[in-house]
């Protein structure tokens, strides 16, 4: 039997499966699973009931696996969407309101619509607001005649830019002049849409499930939309104030839906903390040794509790480094 090393990666990705979570669902070790997938010539000699194993967890047909048979499509969300952040904002979204990933993505088309109508509506209402307190300010009696030129043409240029950007529904301002959006240009901050978003969510005066301008936004730099949490202190009442098993959740170490029900009891904090923690250790201990460093400076560059999780890797390098040091003793 001849296991396919990129259909194994692809199959556990897809279910969000590291290689521990991996060995639970199927009995193969993480030793065996880490060579299946990273030295091919192991995968020629699979034996056929690692091979129905492996498949079994992964829900697919051993052929899938030896790549017999075509890869099935996938029905989780696109892998745009993949970012453990939103994946972990879905699933908070699911345990708040009850409504599904599907249901969300099916919807999304109406609900980017109506935000997007809602923002171009928004602008619209402060130009007219502009405009009228233009039309005021060029109505004060004695205004000097040289100011009065020099706002003109301001007016001339922001809000007749302004106008357009709006009739073309050009939501982030792409079609205005730096010039009227700030420096230095972050467009993640200053373009318009960010802005009503901003606004809005601070109107609703609910930081705790929606902040705006958090967080760590892990992909393109200039990437349109804002950084953002949800759910921030559902998050930290999960992790019971970890900053660890905080970390566990927002990097995809372990999903909600992973997380024993046992320990998702009001008094089991505690416990479901160290359980958290526990995930990021399996993680942690399956990277190699050389990209450990790089891997940890990533978490605590990540979290806003970074000396808090600096300290954690520290303690854990040196149990470590006590741990290989008795055992070279004895």
């Amino acid at each position: 039997m001849k296991i396919d090393p990129d259909r194994l990666r692809t199959l556990r990705d897809r279910k969000s499966f590291t290689r521990p979570q991996l060995e639970k669902q199927s009995g193969i070790t993480v030793r065996t699973i880490q060579r299946l997938e990273q030295e091919p010539h192991r995968s020629q000699k699979t034996r056929e009931d690692t091979l129905n194993r492996l498949a079994k967890a992964l829900s697919v047909e051993p052929g899938v696996l030896t790549g017999d048979l075509p890869l099935p499509e996938s029905d989780e969300v696109p892998v745009y969407d993949q970012a453990p952040k939103t994946r972990l904002a879905y699933d908070l979204i699911k345990r708040r309101y009850g409504v599904s990933r599907t249901e969300i993505i099916n919807m999304a088309p109406l609900f980017f619509t109506l935000l997007a109508e809602g923002s171009l509506a928004w602008r619209r209402k402060k130009l007219k607001e502009v405009e009228e307190a233009y039309d005021h300010l060029m109505q004060i009696d004695g205004f000097w005649s040289g100011g009065s030129a020099y706002l003109q043409h301001g007016m001339d240029e922001g809000a007749g830019g302004e106008g357009e950007s709006i009739d073309e529904a050009d939501l982030f301002g792409e079609h205005l002049d730096d010039s009227f959006m700030g420096k230095p240009f972050d467009s993640s901050k200053n373009n318009p849409f960010t802005y009503y978003l901003r606004k809005l969510a601070e109107e609703l005066t609910i930081p705790t499930i929606v902040d705006v301008d958090s967080g760590v936004l892990n992909i393109a730099s200039d990437f349109k939309f804002p950084h953002y949490d949800i759910c921030n202190e559902e998050i930290d009442h999960i992790a019971n104030g970890s900053p660890i098993a905080r970390i566990c959740l927002e990097t995809g170490c372990a999903r909600l839906s992973e997380i024993p029900e046992q320990l998702m009891a009001e008094d089991a904090g505690e416990e479901r903390a160290k359980w958290l923690e526990d995930k990021v250790l399996d993680i942690f201990k399956e990277i190699p040794e050389k990209e450990k460093e790089n891997v940890s400076a990533k978490f605590i560059a990540t979290s806003p509790q970074g000396d808090d999780i600096r300290k954690w890797f520290e303690n854990v390098s040196k149990t470590r480094s006590k741990i290989e040091k008795e055992g070279d003793d004895e």
